[in-house]
């Protein structure tokens, strides 16, 4: 299925012209993970125990633009961003969105851009990697009859307090 992603980060202006998500990032693919490292064995009292998660940086690719530039210069500097937020459409008609990714007390921990002249790739692109504090993800259920939003199903994390938000 087909979608279309937007990256709104705290003070870098992207170039997306769509209605409701003007002056944002245009994302191609995004990445994300959370591990639990669980001991080799189970312990006296019967289970295996866990340790704190590891949360990956949340990377996302997306072809050279106007934030480049800026998004180089916060990693570089170690700029501190209250927010970024990676919204996920329906791609085509009304654009439903129905996922929310929204990560707070951020910095960029690296951008590589890159491409190939002899590539079919029509510009270069760039990856884009965030650390952050807190992150949060709301999920919004498509109703079957016609495809319009529903309710939402949330969560978070505070990597800080280690705790559920």
């Amino acid at each position: 299925m087909a979608f279309d992603a937007f990256l709104l980060v705290d003070g870098i202006p992207g170039e997306s012209t769509d209605d409701a998500h003007a002056d944002q990032i245009e994302v191609l693919s995004y990445s994300s993970g959370i591990s639990q490292t669980a001991s080799g064995s189970a312990s006296s009292g019967g289970g295996a125990s866990s340790e704190r998660a590891d949360f990956q940086d949340f990377s996302i690719v997306k072809t050279l633009d106007k934030a480049s530039p800026k998004l180089a210069v916060a990693c570089a500097d170690g700029t501190h961003i209250s927010e970024v937020v990676l919204a996920l459409c329906r791609a085509g008609g009304d654009k439903v969105q129905y996922m929310e990714y929204k990560m707070s007390d951020c910095i960029v921990s690296s951008v590589r851009p890159g491409g190939s002249s002899q590539g079919g790739e029509t510009l270069p692109l760039e990856e884009v990697s965030f650390n952050y504090g807190k992150i949060e993800w709301t999920y919004t259920q498509q109703k079957r009859a016609d495809g319009s939003g529903g309710g939402n199903v949330a969560a978070g994390w505070d990597l800080e307090k280690n705790a559920k938000v």
